[in-house]
């Protein structure tokens, strides 16, 4: 078997699976004032004062999983 190819295969994959999962993530409900930037690495949450309100609020800190 050539290895170059099964390697390209489990990238495409991979890569695949990654967006999938990423376009779950942009249509995941949020709270009001936080929203969903794509990114070249997956995703990021925008919002202000953000980093405060991950910590108080469980919906956020439980985002993606």
């Amino acid at each position: 078997m050539n290895t170059d190819r099964i390697t390209a295969k489990a990238a495409a994959l991979g890569e695949r699976r990654v967006d999938g999962l990423c376009q779950q993530l942009m249509h995941a409900p949020r709270p009001a004032g936080v929203d969903v930037e794509r990114s070249g690495d997956g995703i990021c949450l925008v919002g202000k004062n953000l980093r405060r309100r991950m910590l108080y609020d469980p919906q956020l800190r439980n985002f993606g999983r």
